[in-house]
């Protein structure tokens, strides 16, 4: 049996400015071939997880494309293009005796004039490899998916992360593969049945619901004729016309049961809606519940300026506050300043400097910092280990902590994501000596600090991805939305 394997991954945030381009991939990851399979092979990432579930079946791999970059603004259009070439270039290459098609999606790129790029490249996928009758395509999808009817219609079957964190990746990729090639191998009949709810939710959401409804995939999957299902919480910080929050079922041979399965996930998901949110504090009551219970460290996690959402990483009302009223043992983990970064590495370790840090991305309520200090350490690329979100480990050029206060700024000069306390530890800071330490991941933290956190209190900042969305903001979704339209009335069709 021969399958081809590529991956293309990105999470577009429309509201950050800038442009994604061909370099973004590169800082991260843009391979072909052997090169591709080799950095995946014995890892934890889903591209690890087809390749260890694929030999297991003894399938010979062809290698097509894998370009994945770090959550950031629109892609431009020439990158799409020449990643869609590059792609299917090395597809054609391999059809020859091909079996089927394994990818690795996200399912929220957005591309400047192309509201659903992974559609296209399915579609476009689809109609390659039919020409020479090669009939199965199936993939793997981010939870944060925007997922719409053409990306559905152009796979045989599709499968979602079911954790946030990211913790199931791997095992995705295994189920993923395992699918496609029990289809190759005892051909039957999908019947799928996908819904689009008119909801969004923030993201990064707590786990209460996310339990719920792992738990009803659980029930559903278990059932006589199901082959998967899954849900997919959408990507807000996109205003496209394939937002929103979807489910999907796949039957061997039933449709009245895919879609009876169908209706009741969504149903399920729809009775969740107000329920998708952390509790906020601002920075003076997260450090005073601090304060107040001891212990430590307490982390504290701007969910608005997450990197890891294409968020910019330059917001600093947290480091502001911790700076002004001087809270000692406290450090910032990675604001993206290229500038202030450059300045304290021609200074020097041990040299006081002053820089301006923050507030050249996100402008909005973000002033940036005057910060007086001493260049502490020095280094460049460290990115600490983590198997969350494997293969997304990315450049961040620069580094510079700085410290001034008793407040220790991690400067880097873009982007990236960081291993938890490993990165900390790989820089000489000792995070369980830390009382407060001010992070940019997202949900990540809860797993990767947990064995070392007193408590993980979610901070409201400025930043391009808001908890609460602003109706404003967008002109270009599909309407009632939900929780922009907190009244419509929705029903699974």
């Amino acid at each position: 049996m021969k399958i081809a394997l590529g991956a293309v991954m990105h999470e577009s945030n429309t509201f950050t400015p800038g442009r994604t381009t061909l370099d973004n991939f590169r800082n991260t990851q843009y391979l072909f071939g052997n090169d591709f399979l080799k950095a995946h092979r014995g890892t934890r990432s889903e591209v690890g997880g087809m390749l260890d579930e694929l030999d297991e079946h003894g399938v010979n791999v062809l290698s097509i494309l894998g370009a994945l970059a770090l959550p950031s603004p629109i892609v431009t259009r020439a990158t799409y293009d020449q990643i869609k070439r590059d792609l299917i270039s090395q597809l054609k290459d391999q059809l020859d005796g091909l079996d089927g098609v394994l990818l690795a999606l996200h399912g929220s790129m957005t591309v400047e004039d192309l509201d659903d790029p992974e559609g296209d490249l399915l579609e476009t996928i689809r109609r390659e490899i039919t020409t020479q009758g090669v009939e199965r395509l199936a993939c793997s999808l981010d939870h944060h998916g925007n997922i719409t009817e053409k990306m559905m219609s152009s796979m045989d079957l599709a499968v979602g992360y079911r954790t946030h964190p990211h913790v199931d990746q791997y095992k995705v990729g295994q189920m993923t593969a395992r699918h496609l090639v029990n289809l190759i191998k005892t051909p039957y009949t999908i019947r799928r049945s996908f819904i689009k709810l008119p909801m969004m939710t923030p993201a990064e959401n707590r786990s209460e619901p996310i339990h719920a409804l792992r738990a009803e995939l659980e029930a559903i999957d278990r059932q006589t004729n199901v082959v998967t299902s899954s849900f997919f919480v959408g990507y807000p910080w996109a205003d496209t016309s394939a937002q929103g929050t979807s489910v999907m079922v796949y039957t061997r041979n039933d449709q009245a049961g895919a879609d009876k399965l169908a209706r009741q996930l969504s149903e399920k998901m729809w009775s969740l809606r107000d329920q998708f949110r952390f509790p906020m504090y601002t920075p003076a009551e997260a450090v005073h519940i601090g304060n107040e219970h001891g212990g430590g460290p307490y982390v504290l996690n701007e969910l608005a300026d997450c990197t890891l959402g294409g968020a910019s990483g330059d917001v600093v009302s947290t480091a502001r506050y911790l700076y002004e009223n001087s809270i000692v043992n406290s450090v910032v983990v990675g604001v993206v300043d290229p500038e202030a970064a450059a300045t304290a590495t021609q200074a020097g370790v041990g040299q006081t400097v002053q820089v301006t840090i923050g507030g050249n991305i996100c402008k909005k309520n973000n002033p940036p910092l005057e910060f007086e200090g001493v260049v502490r350490t020095l280094n460049r690329d460290v990115s600490g280990h983590t198997e969350i979100h494997a293969g997304y480990e990315t450049a961040v050029g620069k580094i510079a902590v700085v410290s001034g206060r008793g407040v220790q700024i991690i400067l880097i000069e873009r982007a990236g994501k960081f291993g938890g306390p490993t990165f900390l530890e790989e820089l000489g800071i000792d995070p369980q000596k830390k009382k407060f330490i001010v992070v940019k991941e997202g949900l990540n933290p809860l797993e990767t600090y947990k064995d070392v956190a007193e408590r993980i209190l979610m901070v409201d900042s400025p930043g391009f991805d808001p908890q609460i969305p602003v109706p404003e903001d967008y002109t270009r979704i599909p309407r009632p939305m939900y929780p922009l339209d907190p009244d419509v009335l929705w029903s699974p069709r």
